[in-house]
Parts: structure tokens; sequence; C-alpha cells
């Protein structure tokens, strides 16, 4: 829960509130020192240097004229104190030494005062900045903050634009956040759902989204699987296991406790085969299998060998027929379990008749003159725990949905044909093999 509430507060959208919030309060800043900066400029350096020249011709007029007028404008005025006479200068202007002053005249006046000396008198030009302030607010400050204003607008456009621009970015955040995987409904994000099918780093995150949804449901669906085999499946060999045991405790003969001894080593490899490859079958990658060319000739040899002792069969005969030597390179391991499954199965539903196993070119087939099945029980025959109309055998219907699952996954093709009362034939193909055919007798 406090990751989630620390991800909303450092969203993509708040970070951009942010940098927009940094951007104008950078600007106003920028902006009032400029204005700050140019009111010192107008006072200090216009002001002053107008000042100066209206002192510099004044007094070059005096020179001239001593009767000329003192300055006495709209905003400036002009004070003289002749030979230490300051009886024609105001109060608060006697004091002030030459040079510039800001000096206050009454409760709302402060104006600039420029002081300066010439041949025994003084003279005081006293400058009124209010109409200047005004013109200045109007020529300066005015404009300036029109064009605070224009930026504030822009970066109000842009925050807009931007946030239009990372919306989608935003609403699918939003989706993922929300994505339910407990339900286990996976569902996959659409295009059309998120704005503008063109966009092209949309349409990247959104693939890379569907495609992480898909392999979380392929691992969920293999955990199931897992699961459900090995809890189903491992039950029967575990019973036998205890029941032999029961057996020892019973038997003293030594011929006796043997025979339950084997019983019990055959039904423990059976079970390490059997946890194999459910653990084959939930991993994700077969690239920790062992790969090596299996000659399918040698193989099912053994393996037809070692299933017959399994599965007795006194009235039933094995045959493995061949039209050539057949190599395939592939895991050793998961073709002797898809091999052994074929055969334990063929085995188990025939009670009398052959079993044949027909090696050629193409791959192999295992064929059986058993009960066979249905066209029903054809459809289904490779669905998990299905086991058609024969349910006189033990079992849970898992071998040749096993089967099914490993041809699937190294891309080996798996026919069946049956007829009900006649037999069954499971035909397994390889798209590479390499073939040596038999020479033919003379």
């Amino acid at each position: 829960m406090d990751l989630a509430k620390r991800s909303l507060k450092g969203g993509l959208n708040s970070k951009l509130i942010r940098v927009f919030v940094l951007q104008v309060l950078a600007i106003s800043m920028a902006t009032v020192l400029g204005v700050y900066a140019a009111a010192l400029i107008v006072e200090r350096v216009l002001v002053q240097e107008a000042l100066n020249g209206e002192a510099e011709h004044f007094w070059a007029a005096h020179r001239n004229d001593s009767d000329f007028p003192l300055p006495n404008t709209n905003n400036l005025r002009g004070y003289m104190a002749r030979r230490s006479d300051f009886s024609g200068v105001p109060d608060w202007l006697v004091e002030q030494p030459p040079g510039f002053h800001r000096v206050r005249e009454g409760p709302d006046s402060e104006p600039v005062v420029h002081v300066s000396d010439y041949g025994g008198n003084r003279l005081y030009l006293v400058f009124d900045e209010v109409q200047v302030s005004a013109l200045a607010f109007y020529f300066g400050i005015a404009p300036l903050t029109g064009v605070l204003l224009l930026i504030y607008l822009l970066t109000w456009l842009g925050y807009l634009m931007s946030r239009r621009a990372v919306s989608t970015v935003i609403r699918l955040a939003d989706q993922v956040r929300d994505y339910d995987f407990q339900s286990g409904d996976f569902e996959r994000f659409s295009i059309e759902d998120f704005g503008d099918p063109n966009d092209a780093e949309v349409i990247t995150l959104i693939n890379a989204f569907n495609q992480f949804i898909q392999r979380m449901e392929a691992f969920i669906q293999r955990e199931r699987n897992f699961t459900r085999n090995a809890s189903h499946e491992l039950r029967t060999p575990l019973a036998v296991v205890k029941a032999n045991l029961d057996l020892l405790g019973r038997f003293d003969d030594p011929d006796k406790r043997q025979r339950v001894l084997e019983r019990m080593a055959r039904t423990v490899r059976d079970m390490e085969s059997l946890v194999e490859t459910l653990l084959i079958l939930a991993r994700e990658s077969e690239s920790k299998l062992s790969w090596s060319s299996v000659v399918l000739n040698d193989l099912l040899s053994e393996l037809l060998e070692q299933v017959e002792r399994a599965v007795p069969r006194e009235q039933v005969s094995t045959s493995i027929k061949a039209t050539g030597l057949v190599e395939v390179d592939a895991p050793e391991r998961v073709l002797a379990i898809v091999f052994t499954n074929l055969l334990r199965n063929a085995l188990t539903y025939t009670e009398s008749g052959t079993v044949e196993v027909l090696i050629d070119r193409g791959g192999v087939s295992v064929k059986d003159t058993g009960c066979g099945m249905s066209e029903a029980d054809l459809e289904r025959m490779f669905e998990p725990f299905y086991r058609g109309h024969d349910r006189s055998n033990e079992g849970y219907g898992l071998g040749l949905a096993i089967v099914r699952r490993l041809c699937n996954r190294f891309g080996w093709h798996l026919h069946a044909d049956s007829e009900l009362g006649e037999g069954t034939e499971i035909r397994v193909e390889f798209s590479r093999v390499k073939f040596q055919p038999f020479a033919e007798k003379s």
C-alpha cells in the first residue's frame, strides 16, 4: 500500500506539474529581478545623467547671465544659495552636501536631489519622479507584466500539450496498476484503448506488457499443470510403495521379500521418471536439457524391454520393424518419456494380440490391436485425465497428455488413428532425421 501511495505521489503527471511550477517560479523571479534592475538603471543612470546635464547647462548659462532663471518645471525645481545665503532654500534641503541624494520632503514625497557648487554658490535641483515613475510603469513595467502573463499563458499551454502527450502513458500506468493478476483473467491490452494507434512508443509499451502478461499466464498454467499432475499421478505409486512396505512386514520367505523389493524398486524408478517429466514440463525453456544424437532403433528396443517387464502381457506379442537406421538430434530423456508412455499405453489397453513398433524415414509408429477408441474418445484422447470408455486400468489419463505437450514443446508432429474394438496407432514424426536404409537381402 505504501509503494502504491509513493507511486501516485511520484507519478509522471506529478513530476510534470512540478517541472512547470518550477519553470513558472524561475521565470517570475527572473522577470521581477529584471524590473527591479530596470528601475535601478532608470534612477541611478538615466536620472543622474539627466540632472548632471541640467546642472551643467544652468551653470553655463549663469556664467553669462547671473540672473538666469532657476529651473521650474512640472518635474524639476531649482533652488540656489548665494554666498552662504540659504534664505531661498527650503529647510529640508539646507543640510544636503554636493552629490546625489534621495531626501524626504514630506509624508508622500521623497524626491531625488542633485547638489552642486560653483563660484561660491550652491545649486539644488529637485527632481520629482512621481510622473516619471508613472511613465516607467506604463512604458516599462506594464510591457514586462504583459510579457510575464504571456509567458504564463504559453507555459500553461505547454503543460497542457505535454500532459496530453504523456496522458497515454499515464492511462497505461493506471491500467497496469489496477490490473488484477489474481483473478486469473489475463486480458490483453488493446492499442485502440489508449489513443493514437500510430504512437510508436505506446505500441512498444503495450506489446511489452502483453508479452509479459502472456509469459505470466504461461508460468501460472505450468504451475497449475505441475501441481495437478504431481498430486494425481504420484498418488498411485505412493500407494503401491505403501502396500509393499506392509507386505515386507508380513513375509518371512526371502524369495517373496525379494519380489516385493523388486516391485518397490520398479515403482520408485517410475516415480523418478514421472517427477523428471513433470519438472521438464514445468520449465520455461529446454536450455538445461542435454541434447544428443539418438538412434531411435536402439532406444526403442531398450524401452520396449523395460515396459514389457513393467506391464506383463503373456497373450500379447511385441515386435519392432524398421526400414532403416533412424537418428534424431534431441534430448534422449524426453524421447524416452514420450515412447515409454506410448508403449505402456499400448500394452495396458491390449489384453491379447500384438503391439508393433514401426520405424521409418519420417518417424515412429506404435500400433496395437487393443480395445481401440470411438471417434468421441479419439478427439479427447490427449486431454489430461481423460481415460475414454475403458476405465478398468489404473491411472489418471495423463500419459497421452504428457506426450502431446512434449511433442508440441519440441516441434514434433503427433498423429493418432483408432477404431473401436480394432486397435490404435499413434505416430510421432520428426522434422529433421538422419536415415540410413538397410541393405536389401540378396
